[in-house]
């Protein structure tokens, strides 16, 4: 098991490679970009919400044959706007920590607000201005819940299988909706010298369900919908979440001091409310997601929402709870 990087980082990295792997490379009759080899892009990333300032990636696309590594345009002007008012221009801040750096802002969005990021760079061999907006989402509360630990009841199941029953219901609001949802149990790191626990990541349960007709399947095993079925309506999801781990604790890297133990006395739930930008994007991903085996399969067309550009700018509100497990 690896402790995961920021999950953000890490989609925003990917977004780069596959926007730029598809876009200069797709066979696909349906969508083709007139480009000469010589043209680069300014690729434009964020997923932002309603806890954190409001901060975007900007970068140089580059065909993957020349260079498969991320070029920062640190010299852009990255300006942010929301609801067609300006606010401020970003500034560029990279730590020791960074794979790459961000504009940030000193915004923090608030939900049912639009925001728009226009991005230039004064460098004459890239198109040289992007615009791209997305609306911060409400938020959506989890009304009612429970969690039931599941015993083990096939030859199947054994001791490093945690199974849960969970079920959960919130208040769909009007106008189309769009959703993804996680469920993890925590992973501690223990000190078995010093008798001591860190919290060290979380371990995403593979969930199944029958009350997400045309769910999809996205990063961290969430399930990726839309309320098609159910607008405007208290909706109720109930299904198992199953995580591969050991209830008891096990070694990692050959460090006899430390174990690392998975949590099951709750259910961590995330329902994360996508704006149609974020949820076209995750869907696009979630296809590939589901073709990835397939050597045979069609290049994917990762969704992009960037003027004259490439990348993601797209808003999400999230609701976290931990739900204690009965037995």
């Amino acid at each position: 098991m690896m402790k995961p990087n920021n999950k953000i980082i890490a989609i925003l990295k990917t977004t780069i490679v596959l926007l730029v792997a598809v876009f200069l490379l797709s066979c696909d009759e349906e969508f083709i970009v007139e480009m000469d080899n010589t043209t680069n892009m300014i690729v434009v990333n964020s997923f932002f919400n309603s806890t954190d300032k409001l901060s975007v990636t900007v970068t140089k696309s580059m065909p993957p044959q020349k260079n498969k590594n991320v070029v920062e345009l640190e010299n852009a002007k990255v300006l942010l706007y929301k609801n067609d008012n300006f606010v401020e221009e970003l500034t560029y801040i990279k730590t020791s920590e960074d794979t790459v750096g961000r504009f940030i802002s000193g915004t923090i969005p608030v939900a049912g607000a639009t925001y728009r990021i226009e991005a230039e760079t004064p460098e004459e061999d890239i198109r040289q201005k992007v615009t791209t907006q997305s609306v911060l989402p409400e938020k959506v509360e989890i009304v009612s819940d429970t969690a039931l630990w599941l015993k083990w009841i096939t030859e199947e199941d054994t001791a490093f299988v945690i199974r849960f029953y969970f079920e959960i219901t919130f208040n769909d609001p009007p106008a189309d909706n769009y959703y993804y949802i996680t469920a993890a149990a925590p992973v501690y790191e223990l000190d078995t010298i010093n008798n001591t626990r860190e919290f060290f990541c979380w371990e995403y349960a593979e969930i199944l369900t029958g009350e997400l007709p045309g769910n999809e399947l996205y990063i961290n095993n969430a399930l990726l919908f839309k309320d098609a079925t159910f607008n405007s309506t208290a909706k109720k999801i109930t299904g198992t979440a199953t995580m591969h781990s050991s209830p008891d604790g096990y070694h990692y890297n050959l460090d006899e001091k430390k174990k690392y133990f998975t949590d099951k006395s709750k259910l961590h739930i995330e329902l994360h409310s996508l704006s149609k930008e974020a949820y076209n994007f995750c869907s696009s991903y979630a296809k590939k997601i589901k073709l990835s085996d397939d050597v045979y399969s069609e290049p994917v067309v990762i969704y992009s929402n960037v003027k004259n550009g490439l990348g993601i700018f797209a808003g999400e509100n999230i609701f976290t709870k931990d739900i204690p497990v009965k037995y």
